[in-house]
C-alpha cells in the first residue's frame, strides 16, 4: 500500500499518499471546509416492512444508540478495528465514486448511484428496482418511535413487494424538513455552516457482493427524513452486502463516518478530485493510526474525548512542508 516512496534533498521521505494530500490541501480557494455532522442509518426490519434506523452519530465524538434504543450515550472517541479501515480502503477502490453529483432529491440521486453502478457493471440492470426499492425506505430516528402502519399502508406494502417499481412512490419522501427535525434540541450542538455526511449500511437476500458507493453532492442538498436534523446532505455512503456480514459492514460504516469527521480527511473528501485522492486521505489517516493491543486494553471502554487535540492546521501543516517523513542518509 506504501510502495514508491518519494526521495527529497535532505534525506526526507515523503509517501505517495503525503505527496498527493500536499497537492490537495495546498489548493486553498479561501473558503473554509463546513463541520459535518454524520449520521449512520442501518437497515432493520419492522415486522414485514424494510426500514432505515438511526444507529449513530458524530459532530465531532461518536454518540450511539444505547441498547434497547431509547437514549443515547455520551459523546466519546470512536475506537476502530484496523481491519475495518482496510475493508473500507477496498470499498473505495472497488465501489462507485461520484464527485460533485447535481442532486436535488433522494430519489434522483438513488437512481443515478444505481444507474452508475450497472453502466460499469457492478450490478445487473435486472436489480435496479430491488436495489432502489431498498434505499428509499422510510428512515426512523432515536427521536421517532416505531411506525404504525394501518391496514390499508399493510395493503399497499404488500403490493409494492410485488411489484417494486411502485417503491419510489410509497416511500412519502419530502424534500423539506420534517416537524420532527425543527424541533430537535440537538440542532443547538450543530454549528450553523454544517453539512450532512449520510451513510447507509445495510444487508440483504438478492446481492452476492458489495454494492457500495460514495457520493460528493455539487451542492449541499436538504433531502427530507434523510438526516434527523434538518442540516442540508453533502456526502453519502451507501453499503449494502449479502447476508451474514452485519457486524463486519456496521465497522465499515464507523470507520467512513469516523474518518468524514476528521478534520483532515474532511478537506480531502471536500476537495478531491478523483478516487485516489480519496484513498490516499485513507492512508494518510493509516499512517496516523495507533493501534491497541487487544489483550491490554477491553474495548468496550470508552474513551472520553479529551481536552485538547492536534489541530488541523498543525496536522495540514505537516503535508504543506512536505516534512511529514525524516530519516538519516
Amino acid at each position: 500500500m506504501m510502495a514508491s516512496w518519494q526521495t527529497l534533498p535532505g534525506s526526507q521521505i515523503v509517501s505517495p499518499a503525503a505527496e498527493r494530500l500536499r497537492s490537495i490541501l495546498g489548493e486553498d480557494d479561501g473558503a473554509p471546509t463546513p463541520t459535518i455532522f454524520t449520521e449512520m442509518d442501518t437497515l432493520q426490519r419492522d415486522g414485514d416492512e424494510l426500514e432505515w434506523k438511526e444507529s449513530a452519530r458524530w459532530v465531532k465524538f461518536e454518540e450511539k444508540v444505547e441498547e434497547g434504543g431509547e437514549r443515547w450515550s455520551k459523546p466519546h472517541v470512536s475506537t476502530l478495528t484496523l481491519h475495518s479501515l482496510f475493508e473500507l480502503r477496498t470499498c473505495l477502490q472497488t465501489g462507485t465514486i461520484m464527485l460533485d453529483l447535481e442532486g436535488y432529491s433522494l430519489p434522483q440521486i438513488v437512481e443515478e448511484i444505481v444507474d452508475r453502478q450497472i453502466a460499469d457493471g457492478l450490478v445487473p440492470p435486472d436489480l435496479k428496482e430491488k436495489i432502489i426499492f431498498v434505499l428509499l425506505r422510510k428512515h426512523r430516528h432515536q427521536t421517532k418511535k416505531p411506525i404504525h402502519r394501518s391496514l390499508a399502508d399493510i395493503g399497499k406494502s404488500s403490493n409494492t413487494a410485488a411489484n417494486p417499481s411502485q417503491s419510489r412512490s410509497m416511500n412519502d419522501i419530502s424534500d423539506t424538513p420534517s416537524t420532527d427535525q425543527l424541533k430537535n434540541k440537538f440542532m443547538k450542538k450543530i454549528p450553523r455552516d454544517a453539512e450532512a455526511s449520510n451513510v447507509l449500511i445495510g444487508e440483504v437476500d438478492f446481492l452476492d457482493k458489495p454494492f457500495v458507493a460514495f457520493v460528493r453532492l455539487a451542492q449541499a442538498t436538504t433531502l427530507g427524513g434523510l438526516t434527523e436534523v434538518p442540516v442540508p446532505t453533502r456526502f453519502l455512503f451507501v453499503l449494502l452486502g449479502p447476508q451474514g456480514k452485519t457486524k463486519s459492514y456496521n465497522e465499515i460504516g464507523r470507520a467512513i463516518a469516523t474518518l468524514m469527521v476528521d478534520d483532515l480527511f474532511s478537506d480531502v473528501a471536500y476537495k478531491a478530485r478523483e478516487r485516489e485522492d480519496l484513498i490516499a486521505g485513507v492512508d494518510e489517516f493509516l499512517d496516523e493510526v495507533i493501534v491497541l493491543p487487544p489483550g491490554e486494553w477491553d474495548p468496550k471502554i470508552r474513551i472520553e474525548p479529551p481536552k485538547k487535540v492536534p489541530s488541523a492546521e498543525m496536522r495540514r501543516g505537516d503535508f504543506l512542508t512536505l516534512d511529514l517523513f525524516l530519516c538519516s542518509p
